[in-house]
């Protein structure tokens, strides 16, 4: 139902994988390529169920773009896919100059290399 409503919004669909979730990692790659043309919701999800056969084991999220104003931008975005062990995030706490304190966020999957964070 959100393809069909973008799809009657003129939006253009795409397809992004990663294996790396951090909230700064704002590039994923990209899946094929984007769909301008589209008029049929089903052709969207047959690119989706193979992006899913591809990477089983990855974070999937779908995007729509507005191409109205006569700039790409992203009118939405949401994750179809997870892998099926999440490791988590670590939340580092740096104390700093008087009572200053910084936070980070650090992804327990990116302590292990490509194609092998979300393995059992």
């Amino acid at each position: 139902m959100q393809i069909e409503y973008g799809l009657k919004k003129g939006y253009a669909w795409s397809i992004e994988y990663t294996d790396d979730p951090h909230p700064r990692n704002t590039y994923w790659d990209m899946y094929g390529h984007p769909n301008f043309d589209l008029e049929d919701a089903a052709a969207m999800m047959m690119e989706l169920k193979g992006c899913r056969q591809a990477f089983p084991q990855h974070y999937i999220r779908m995007l729509a773009f507005d191409s109205t104003r006569g700039v790409e931008s992203v009118a939405m975005s949401f994750i179809v896919n997870r892998p099926t062990k999440e490791p988590g995030f670590h939340l580092e706490r740096i104390e700093m100059d008087g009572r200053n304190m910084r936070y980070s966020t650090r992804s327990y999957a990116a302590e292990r290399p490509e194609a092998e964070r979300y393995q059992e």
